[in-house]
């Protein structure tokens, strides 16, 4: 690799379904940029904050039980959706401001999950694809673009084995994020039946590769 202070090194974002290795891949690219300089790492699931606190109350009442969400057994009802994408996209916004901050003091920042994990996370919980359609979801499609997230993916029973949540949650995941890693993504890396470190070093190539073109490009 040229430089760690590349554009494509400075900020990494890994995006994937459940079972993709984001974690793992994370951890791993932190410890080899770490080595050229300070680098940090930045970690969020789906919903955040209100959202997650609102969706733990909810879990206390039998009405709302279900799998629509299999993190929290929740099912948010059809006539609260509209008023439950605001709560989540703006329990999100805190998250946005750490990582714009982080990418002012660290050399390299490395992040587990992006915006694209957060569009898919809205409209698989809620069932609302018809969210990419709104102001919201164009908004953050557009910004999911600009991050350029490095997509892992693997089949499906590759993913169900690794991940402990239903089969059927994390196969409409990857048909979501399939759809927007065409429009979004960067890198496209798969993590089925391979090491870690293999996984690593196709993404650093595929940086360096995408960082090269750029660079001819200007």
């Amino acid at each position: 690799m040229k430089s760690i202070t590349s554009s494509f090194s400075n900020y990494i974002t890994l995006s994937g379904a459940d079972g993709s290795g984001k974690t793992t891949v994370v951890r791993l690219l932190a410890s080899y940029f770490s080595r050229h300089g300070p680098t940090c790492v930045h970690w969020f699931r789906g919903s955040h904050l209100l959202a997650s606190l609102l969706y733990r109350l909810l879990s206390c009442f039998g009405s709302f039980r279900g799998y629509c969400n299999p993190y929290y057994g929740v099912c948010v009802p059809v006539r609260l959706r509209p008023l439950w994408v605001h709560v989540e996209f703006w329990s999100l916004i805190p998250h946005v401001i750490v990582r714009f901050i982080l990418r002012r003091f660290c050399g390299v920042l490395v992040c587990d999950r992006g915006f694209m994990d957060f569009i898919v996370w809205v409209v698989v919980t809620l069932g609302h694809p018809s969210f990419l359609s709104s102001i919201y979801g164009r908004f953050l499609v557009r910004l999911a673009a600009l991050e350029g997230p490095v997509y892992l993916y693997a089949d499906v029973g590759t993913l169900a084995g690794r991940a402990d949540v239903p089969r059927g949650f994390i196969a409409r995941e990857l048909v979501a994020y399939n759809i927007l890693a065409r429009y979004t993504s960067r890198c496209s890396v798969d993590t089925g039946g391979r090491s870690p470190q293999a996984v690593v070093k196709e993404i650093l190539s595929c940086l360096e590769t995408r960082e090269d073109k750029s660079s001819t490009k200007a």
